[in-house]
């Protein structure tokens, strides 16, 4: 079992432990060093290629991971605020070592995270992270006296290099004149990027929460607090609306009704539409256990095959990768166009899903028809530790009871949040009163 890494990284609230200037210092330098020596690539640059999110406290963890990633002998290339996707696109692109990320993603702004990508740009995977681990709760992590390497910054490099990408993937047939698009940007790493590649693609864009102070990332914005779009949407009688988390793998889209729109219906359309073009290799997506019955049920109907990962992108990249699958995702909005892309990103996901919109000359809400989805409810329990589900006699027995009232029309997911103190008790039913009240029942079963 992994101590410091959860499923995306290391996270916590920024100024305690793990994320304290010392301890930062220490998991650059023994990551910079395991991930140099560990690399089956050859002809790599030594370097790694950082970026953060728009939170107060990622400059300094940032300045702290640098001063540990160059006394390991790696040079660091600092490219300033910068959504996820972009640090992974980069770091495959100039063949570095690793790509670093200082984000905390959809969290409040009092916490911070630090997560590592691969030479190919995808998360490296928990076997690494372990390894890491070890070496750093052990305590013998030795510095050299001096040995140095450069940190570079440079601001506008990375930016201008995803941004190029990004609109050749959409190419001049791709445009998105005649749209009029909301954008929330949380506040978050894409503040910036994002209304620029909107603005190339002749898109008529309303922008939302792209003033980020430090301390107003994620706050009543993006896209875990969709009030603020669905408004804007309704009132400017946009076309529909995209949502941003803070560090940008993610997006959320409000239909031209003002209804949200999910990352399984985003899959779902996305999946539908490359089939239609003979593009969906295999015949295959995947998503996680968190997906919606009625994902599954729509993906019957098109006879496209589902396979079933476990929550967090890096383990849904790493089924679509054992699948021969190209399209992936989770409910959240974390998904993969694994022919662009190794990791989620939420701006080539609004890119590409507003291109299918502007392609089938259909709003939003008749193109989400797709999918009839069935009541959810997700209720979190903050708990004191993580104790085993299968240790809890109490919370097994009121989970089985839950699966024997709802008769095969619906199911009971409990598991523990990768990144927060939370036990995250999923339900989905034929209705909303009952799957509440079940949501409860279990959720009464925990007190530790």
């Amino acid at each position: 079992m992994k101590k410091l890494f959860g499923t995306d990284g290391i996270r916590g609230i920024a100024g305690e432990y793990p994320l304290v200037k010392g301890f930062i210092k220490k998991i650059g330098y023994v990551s910079a060093g395991f991930l140099s020596d560990s690399s089956d690539e050859k002809n790599l640059k030594r370097e790694i290629i950082l970026g953060t999110d728009t939170r107060e406290s990622s400059r300094w963890i940032a300045r702290a991971i640098s001063e540990g990633i160059s006394h390991a002998g790696v040079k660091v290339v600092n490219v300033g605020v910068s959504p996820t996707p972009l640090i992974s696109y980069v770091t495959s692109k100039r063949a570095a070592i690793a790509g670093c990320v200082i984000s905390a993603s959809h969290n409040p702004s009092e916490f911070n995270g630090i997560k590592f990508f691969s030479n190919s740009g995808t998360k490296i995977p928990d076997e690494k992270e372990l390894e890491i681990e070890k070496i750093l709760i052990s305590g013998i992590v030795a510095y050299p006296q001096r040995n140095d390497a450069e940190i570079l910054y440079r601001d506008s490099y990375a930016e201008k290099l995803y941004s190029k990408y990004l609109c050749s993937i959409m190419g001049k047939k791709h445009n998105l004149s005649g749209l009029k698009i909301v954008i929330d940007c949380a506040n978050g790493s894409n503040y910036k990027i994002a209304p620029e590649i909107f603005l190339k693609l002749n898109a008529e864009t309303v922008l939302l929460s792209v003033d980020p102070d430090g301390k107003n990332i994620n706050k009543n914005c993006g896209s875990l607090h969709l009030k603020n779009l669905q408004k804007a949407v309704i009132e400017k009688k946009a076309d529909f609306g995209i949502a941003y988390d803070g560090d940008g793998d993610r997006c959320l889209f409000v239909d031209d009704k003002g209804e949200v729109r999910d990352g399984d219906y985003l899959i779902a359309i996305a999946a539908t539409e490359l089939k239609e073009r003979k593009k969906l290799k295999n015949n295959a997506v995947v998503a996680t256990v968190m997906a919606n019955f009625g994902f599954y049920k729509a993906m019957e109907k098109a006879g496209i095959n589902v396979f079933k990962s476990d929550v967090g992108d890096k383990y849904v990249y790493q089924m679509m990768v054992e699948k021969g699958a190209i399209l992936g995702g989770e409910q959240s909005g974390h998904i993969i166009f694994k022919n662009y892309l190794n990791t989620g990103d939420g701006l080539l996901t609004s890119l590409l899903i507003s291109s299918i919109i502007k392609q089938n000359k259909k709003p939003l809400s008749k193109l989400s028809a797709i999918m009839k989805k069935y009541p959810q409810i997700l209720l979190n329990k903050r708990v004191g530790k993580k104790i085993h589900i299968n240790e809890n006699k109490r919370l097994l027995d009121e989970i089985k009871k839950a699966e024997e009232r709802l008769k095969g029309n619906g199911r009971v997911l409990v598991r523990y949040s990768g990144t927060e103190p939370l036990l995250r008790i999923m339900v989905e039913g034929p209705d909303d009163n009952i799957i509440e009240k079940i949501a409860a029942d279990i959720a009464s079963k925990v007190d530790y």
